[in-house]
């Protein structure tokens, strides 16, 4: 089998390259301009102040229309914008500086617990706004701007501080950013970090491969185990297991399976033999009374008349062994293509009682019915004739066990999901060596005079049951009769969930 393109092994150096070369394509891709965001920033909080000192120029009084317009020019760059009077004293204050960035988000991963720096921070550590160097500079020559580096280098705070001119007294508007220096921090360690990335490369190589052998090499030892069994007769000889990870437990599933294969391959080669063995029978009779067939003279009607019903009733055996074994073969393939449809289990068995009364074979057996409504999908025909099967069973072994009254009592209820079908009957019940193979194909144990039948019945009815998503189990005590439990899934329940123990009780 030729090798598929994108193996375990090459993923695995995918994965563990992309692992250690991502850090690295962050690094330098992190870029920094420290002029170009100054101008940036620069630019934001000026266009914030000659926007304020134009607003507190015409609107020199402290008016809510003052408040609003500078809010506004505050929120439309972003910025934190103050008007301060001559003592220091704020007149208005309005912060639109985003807190909750995606940027200030990552950055707090940088940043360690503390978590990014902010303007807010640095306000906190800064002196009293008339004592600021930028507000004593515009109040003296009208203008200042500039940027610094606060809080550890962490920090970088742009400003811009404009003074008013006024009849009464001289304002000054302060208008303030901030950004976190976190790229920068990252850009400035970017060459060390490549000279560690090389040698973490070189290791993650090395993990790779092994990590590719460690991965790849048990499935391949494991893949030439398995195609191995196509050359052996199949024996169900298991996989060696030799590690107790998911590979190995790799292992313990196909060892299911093939244990599985070689039991059910064991099985059909039994059925095979047995199907044999009973064709045999009937085609040996068939055989033997077309030699018995006078050749010459006159035929003898009494002759003639014993070898038509021996003709009769080998053809009619072998109809029935053909037809049974081609519906168990289609029951134990799922009964594909066959239509389901809903249906009342209760209404199903009534049915089927109702034509068991009227047999004349079943005139000294009584039924006793119990049910309970249970709507159930199924292939009608199917369920039917494996219910009738269970039924047929019973009626036949029912007046077996010296009971006063030979009697079939039949139960049809729901539990958690289920319908239940129980058959139990009178008759001597199924002995302990008996019971394990009391489904398998051609066992029968029925008494004399009843007929021997195929030994398909039962067999046929589990398989057909199991079709349908459910379970046939069998209980008996020597002398209490026999207990047949059939469980199918109700409608509104969907598929059969199997219980831990489904077996009936006694």
């Amino acid at each position: 089998m030729a090798r598929r393109r994108h193996s375990l092994r090459r993923r695995t150096f995918a994965v563990v390259l992309a692992v250690i070369l991502a850090p690295v394509g962050i690094v330098f891709g992190a870029r920094y301009d420290d002029a170009g965001e100054e101008d940036r920033m620069r630019a934001r909080v000026l266009r914030a102040a000659e926007a304020a000192r134009s607003i507190v120029a015409t609107n020199p009084d402290a008016s809510s229309s003052l408040v609003a317009s500078i809010e506004e020019a505050a929120a439309d760059e972003r910025v934190r914008l103050r008007v301060v009077d001559g003592a220091g004293v704020v007149v208005a204050d309005h912060d639109h500086e985003p807190s909750t960035s995606l940027r200030d988000r990552i950055g707090d991963l940088f940043f360690g617990p503390e978590g990014a720096p902010t303007l807010r921070a640095y306000e906190e550590l800064a002196p009293r706004l008339a004592e600021r160097p930028e507000v004593q500079r515009a109040l003296a020559e009208g203008h200042a701007e500039g940027c610094e580096r606060a809080l550890g280098g962490k920090l970088l705070v742009c400003h811009a501080a404009l003074r008013v001119s006024s009849p009464t007294a001289a304002r000054v508007v302060l208008a303030q950013k901030s950004s976190p220096r976190v790229i920068r921090a990252i850009s400035d360690v970017r060459y060390p970090l490549l000279k560690l990335s090389f040698f973490v490369l070189v290791g993650g190589l090395a993990l790779a491969a092994w990590l590719g052998r460690r991965i790849a090499r048990p499935i391949e030892e494991l893949r030439a185990e398995v195609l191995d069994r196509i050359e052996r007769p199949l024996s169900g000889t298991p996989i060696p297991v030799r590690t107790e990870d998911e590979i190995g437990d790799l292992a313990g599933a196909f060892n299911t399976l093939l244990a599985a294969i070689a039991e059910r391959s064991q099985k059909n080669h039994a059925f095979m033999a047995d199907l044999v063995h009973e064709l045999k029978s009937p085609v040996a009779a068939v055989r033997a009374a077309a030699e018995a067939l006078p050749g010459e003279g006159p035929p003898n009607p009494a002759r003639i008349e014993r070898l038509r019903q021996v003709l009769f009733d080998s053809s009619k055996r072998l109809d029935a062994l053909v037809s049974q074994f081609l519906e168990l073969a289609r029951a134990e393939a799922g009964l594909p293509s066959e239509e389901r449809m809903a249906l009342d289990a209760a209404e199903l068995v009534r049915g089927i009682i109702a034509t068991l009364q009227k047999d004349e074979r079943r005139a000294g057996i009584s039924f006793e019915l119990d049910v309970a409504p249970a709507q159930v999908e199924v292939v009608p025909a199917r369920i039917e004739a494996a219910v009738r099967n269970l039924l047929d069973n019973a009626a036949d072994f029912a007046g077996e066990g010296g009971a006063a009254r030979a009697c079939v009592r039949v139960r049809v209820s729901t539990d958690a999901g289920q319908c239940v079908i129980e058959v139990e009957d009178t008759g001597p019940g199924i002995p302990p060596e008996n019971l394990p193979r009391v489904f398998d194909r051609f066992f029968t144990d029925r008494p004399a005079g009843t007929g021997q039948g195929t030994g398909l019945g039962l067999a046929l009815a589990k398989a057909i049951v199991e079709a349908h998503g459910g379970t046939l189990v069998a209980a008996s005590k020597p002398g209490r009769g026999a207990l047949f439990l059939l469980r199918l899934p109700l409608v509104s329940h969907g598929v059969h969930i199997h219980s831990d123990d489904v077996s009936p009780e006694r």
